[in-house]
C-alpha cells in the first residue's frame, strides 16, 4: 500500500518537474527522513503517464533493492546480461552493472530526450560516466547533501537545484526527531593524517583505538540512557576491535560490515532478534538503511565529509513511538567543521560553489552575513558588502571535557517565538544558524518591547551601528506564535 504524500513532497515534485522542463538536468534536494522514496515514486508515475521511459539508478545494493520495490521497475542487475528496453516503462539499475552492458546502453541512447535518468545519491560521482553515454537524456539527481565544493561534478552535470525543507523545519513540523549533540575530546586528534581529502583509516584506528578512548566510551554508554545505539567507525579493523572490547566489557554488541560472515544474521541481532542493543558499523550503513528505534548515534571517528557526517547522524532522526530525542556522542569533534545537524544550510548556493584557491573542501565555506544576508566565505571576519564584523568565536573545549552543544536550545523547547528573551533569541539564531529569521523576529519585537533589538544585537555581538540599518516592520509578523519543538 502506497503512502499518501505530504504537501511539501508534492510541492518539491511539482517544482522539480517545472525545473526539469526548463533546465534538463536538476538536483532534487531532500534531507534524510524527508521521504525521498515517495518523491521518486511520484516522479516515476508522472513520467510514465506522459509516455517517458524512466531509468532509476543507484550505486548501493541496499538502496537498489528498495528502489526496485518502491518503483515497481524492471531490474537491471548483475544477472541481466542483455534485455529489450521498451519505451514508456520504468527500469531500475545498478550503475556499476549498466556501464558494462553496451547493448542495453545503445537502446537507451536511441530514446534520446524521451529518457529520464533518476539518480539516487547523485553527490557520488559514480553516475557521471553513464550520464556521458546518455547526453540527450533528461536527468534528476537526488541527494540530501548537495555540496559542490566536495562533489565537484554537481555544478558540471546539473543546471539547477530544487531545494527541499531544512532539517529543523522537518523537526518543527513533527516529521523528524529532535536531537542532543554531545562532544568529548578524549583522543589526541593531532595524530590524524589526511590523504585524498579524508582522514586515513589507519590514523583513525590509532587515535580512536587508544585505551583511554575506549574507557571514555564505556563510561558514556553507561551514563547516557539508550535503547538502540549505532556506533560508526572508520574501518573494518576498527569495527572488529571495538566490538570485541564492548563484549569484553559486558555490553550487548554486534558488528556489521562487508567482511562479516553471516552479516544479515549479525544485523538481525540488533534489529529483530533483540540479542544486541549496540551495533558497530562503518559508513556502508550510513545511507539506504532505516531503523527508526535508534536513539543514540556515536561518531567514533573523524571525517572531513559533511555528507558522511549528516548521513550518519540522520540514522537516529526517524520518528518512533516513545522516542522524543536521540543523542549524538561526537568523539572526533566533527561538529566544529560541519556544524550541528539541525542547522539551516544555504543549499541553493552550496550545490554550485566551487573550490577557490586556499579554501578547504568543507561545505561550511559559505555563511550568510547576519546584517545584509550576503553569502560570504566562512573564514571571513568582515562583510565586504556592508562592513559587518563577526565576533571572535567563544567556545573552546578542554581535553576530555564533555559538552552538550544543544542544551541551550532544549531549554527553550515549548516556548513561543514571541516569548523568547533577547538572549534566548540570540542563542537560537546561533545554534540553528537562523540569523536572518531571528533578526526579523527582533525587529518585530521592537514594536512591542522597546530595547529588545539593542539587547539582541549585544548578545549577537553586533556593533551599535548595526541597529541603525534595521527597518522596523509596521505590521506584526505571523510566525511569532510558533512553538519551538
Amino acid at each position: 500500500m502506497k503512502k499518501t504524500p505530504r504537501q511539501y513532497q508534492i510541492d518539491i515534485v511539482d517544482r522539480t518537474s517545472r525545473s526539469l522542463a526548463k533546465n534538463k538536468a536538476v538536483i532534487l534536494h531532500a534531507p534524510t527522513g524527508a521521504g525521498k522514496s515517495i518523491m521518486i515514486d511520484m516522479i516515476v508515475s508522472r513520467s510514465i503517464e506522459k509516455g517517458k521511459t524512466v531509468l532509476v539508478l543507484s550505486d548501493a545494493r541496499k538502496i537498489y533493492t528498495q528502489l526496485v520495490k518502491e518503483c515497481n521497475g524492471t531490474e537491471i542487475n548483475a544477472n541481466v546480461k542483455s534485455m529489450m528496453i521498451f519505451p514508456g516503462q520504468c527500469y531500475v539499475g545498478m550503475i556499476q552493472t549498466l556501464i558494462k552492458r553496451p547493448m542495453i546502453i545503445s537502446q537507451l541512447q536511441e530514446l534520446g530526450k524521451n529518457l529520464i535518468l533518476l539518480i539516487d545519491e547523485c553527490h557520488i560521482s559514480t553516475s557521471t560516466k553513464l550520464i556521458d553515454y546518455l547526453p540527450e537524456a533528461y536527468r534528476i539527481g537526488c541527494t540530501a547533501t548537495p555540496y559542490g565544493i566536495i562533489h565537484k561534478h554537481l555544478p558540471i552535470y546539473y543546471n539547477d537545484l530544487v531545494e527541499g525543507p531544512q532539517v529543523d523545519w522537518l523537526i518543527q513540523q513533527g516529521y523528524l526527531t529532535n536531537y542532543r549533540h554531545k562532544s568529548r575530546v578524549p583522543a589526541d586528534t593531532s595524530l590524524l593524517e589526511i590523504r585524498n581529502g579524508e582522514v586515513t583509516d589507519k590514523s583513525n584506528e590509532i587515535v580512536f583505538g587508544a585505551q583511554r578512548v575506549y574507557d571514555g566510551l564505556f563510561d558514556d554508554l553507561r551514563e547516557f540512557p539508550f535503547k538502540k545505539c549505532v556506533i560508526f567507525v572508520a574501518s573494518i579493523k576498527q569495527a572488529d576491535a571495538l566490538n570485541e572490547r564492548l563484549l569484553e566489557a559486558g555490553f550487548q554488541s554486534t558488528r556489521y560490515h562487508s567482511q562479516v560472515e553471516h552479516g544479515d544474521y549479525e544485523l538481525a541481532k540488533f534489529t529483530t532478534l533483540d540479542m544486541a542493543n549496540i551495533l558497530v558499523t562503518i559508513k556502508s550503513l550510513s545511507k539506504g538503511w532505516d531503523y527508526p528505534p535508534i536513539d543514540m548515534v556515536v561518531l567514533m571517528h573523524k571525517t572531513l565529509s559533511t555528507s558522511v557526517y549528516q548521513q550518519e547522524i540522520g540514522r537516529g532522526s526517524r520518528l518512533y513511538p516513545g522516542k522524543d530525542l536521540f543523542t549524538v556522542l561526537d568523539y572526533g569533534m566533527n561538529w566544529k567543521q560541519h556544524g550541528l545537524y539541525f542547522e539551516d544550510r544555504p543549499y541553493s548556493e552550496l550545490w554550485k560553489k566551487v573550490k577557490q584557491k586556499g579554501e578547504t573542501e568543507s561545505p561550511a565555506v559559505c555563511k550568510s552575513c547576519p546584517s545584509c544576508e550576503s553569502i560570504l566565505p566562512v573564514s571571513a571576519r568582515k562583510c565586504k558588502y556592508c562592513g559587518y564584523e563577526y565576533p571572535e568565536p567563544e567556545q573552546i573545549l578542554a581535553q576530555g571535557e564533555m559538552v552538550d552543544l544543544t542544551d541551550e536550545y532544549h531549554d527553550m523547547v515549548g516556548k513561543k517565538i514571541s516569548e523568547l528573551t533577547p538572549v534566548e533569541l540570540a542563542n537560537y539564531a546561533k545554534i540553528k544558524n537562523k540569523r536572518p529569521f531571528a533578526i526579523r523576529v527582533a525587529r518585530a519585537q521592537e514594536q512591542i518591547r522597546h530595547g529588545f533589538l539593542m539587547d539582541f544585537a549585544a548578545n549577537m555581538g553586533y556593533k551599535r551601528g548595526w541597529i541603525d540599518h534595521q527597518i522596523i516592520p509596521i505590521e506584526p509578523i505571523e510566525f511569532m506564535d510558533i512553538v519551538l519543538r
